[in-house]
């Protein structure tokens, strides 16, 4: 009976991965600005760098993301559904903002609004 109950959970976790597939999620983890869009049952992160001639987009597969009612799992990291409110570990926490495809995911890392603040 806990053999079956094992699989079944293991299963209801798998069969919803790839429902979030061509959507994105852009967070504010304690200042900084980090993605994850999905595509193909993966998650890919992306993050601002530096670059020779100044901030770029780096992308960076993370893996497969898990999905069940209430949370997104990436590796480590627990995204809240109702809230898209950010987890990793216990410590670092953040809020997210959803994106419906690559496009609208893509203006949401407006490099100089990201960086009209900075003092140098």
């Amino acid at each position: 009976m806990i053999k079956f109950f094992i699989i079944f959970y293991v299963l209801s976790f798998s069969a919803l991965a790839g429902e979030l597939d061509g959507k994105g999620l852009i967070c504010k983890v304690y200042g900084d600005t980090v993605g994850y869009f999905f595509d193909l049952d993966r998650a890919y992160e992306y993050k601002l760098s530096g670059g020779k001639d100044g901030l770029e987009i780096k992308k960076k597969d993370v893996g497969k993301y898990l999905t069940n009612e209430n949370s997104i799992f990436i590796n480590e990291i627990k995204i809240n559904r109702k809230d898209l409110s950010f987890q990793k570990y216990s410590s670092f926490r953040g809020e997210c903002k959803a994106f419906k495809n690559m496009k609208e995911f893509k203006k949401g890392f407006d490099i100089e609004e990201l960086v009209k603040d900075n003092k140098i």
